[in-house]
């Protein structure tokens, strides 16, 4: 008897919690927000859809289980609203680039001790807020390229934050490790492949969203992975021997120009908007 009242127990809990998980993604989607399985936990993502996040939108996702990867970017998200992630302990990634978050905003992020990567590109972040960022020892990655932090401000936190990569301008090599919560299986999604050996073909990049793209080298010899800038100008990011891999961290619009290695051009690539293979035949 009690092994059922038990059971019975157990069931009538694992429903209610079912029901109210329910409910919070139907809340999350009806806002404009995405959720996706990934490795390791969840992702909600409001980028792609509205941009006009309430303050209630944010309890929502806080209220969630297993969210490991939060992207804000764009939208219209406050200082204010970021006091529902205080309590977001399993978060490890966290896009706020292009929102109006300032100093007062970190406040409420320092405890997050389990936060990997956190993008403050474009924000209204200054010195004041270094002391909180300090406080994030478990950051991989940071982003502050155009806020109103200072140079000095910079050196403060590359001193402070020893074994965090902290970028402070456009640099694709900067983040070239694969991100840790990214899918580990082969992409789906391929890009096309435009052979060419008239270097004036490919174009130059474009700006877009943040993605990764895996280039897979299927010839019998190496190849140059070059990156065409914004401005047409050419930078080498690596090398593939035959059969080898590379995992890439690059922009939606962007175009990588492949190379024989006497910089030949054989042949181009132009990133969409979700991660991808790039397979050089």
């Amino acid at each position: 008897m009690r092994i059922l009242v038990f059971v019975l127990i157990a069931s009538v809990c694992c429903t209610a919690t079912y029901g109210q998980n329910a409910e919070i993604r139907a809340a999350i989607k009806q806002a404009g927000g995405k959720i996706e399985q990934i490795q390791g936990g969840l992702e909600v993502s409001y980028h792609l859809g509205k941009r006009n996040v309430s303050d209630r939108d944010l309890s929502y996702v806080a209220a969630l289980e297993g969210v490991v990867l939060l992207n804000l970017k764009k939208t219209n998200v406050s200082s204010q609203g970021l006091v529902h992630l205080a309590e977001m302990h399993t978060l490890k990634k966290l896009h706020l680039e292009l929102t109006k978050v300032d100093d007062r905003g970190l406040q409420h992020l320092k405890g997050l001790k389990n936060l990997q990567y956190l993008n403050l590109f474009g924000t209204k972040v200054s010195d004041d807020g270094i002391d909180a960022l300090a406080r994030l020892k478990g950051l991989t990655h940071l982003y502050v390229w155009q806020t109103a932090i200072s140079e000095a401000g910079i050196a403060t936190l590359r001193a402070r934050l020893p074994a965090t990569k902290i970028v402070a301008g456009i640099d694709l090599t900067a983040i070239v490790l694969p991100d840790p919560d990214a899918p580990v299986e082969r992409p789906s999604t391929g890009l096309k492949f435009i052979a060419t050996q008239d270097l004036s073909d490919a174009p130059k990049s474009g700006n877009g969203e943040n993605i990764e793209v895996v280039f897979e080298n299927k010839r019998s010899h190496k190849i140059r992975l070059v990156w065409v800038g914004y401005d047409g100008k050419l930078k080498v990011y690596g090398e593939l021997a035959p059969g080898g891999t590379r995992t890439q961290n690059s922009y939606e619009n962007n175009t990588w120009l492949i190379t024989d290695m006497e910089d030949n051009p054989l042949g181009y690539f132009i990133c969409g908007n979700r991660r991808a293979v790039a397979v050089i035949p």
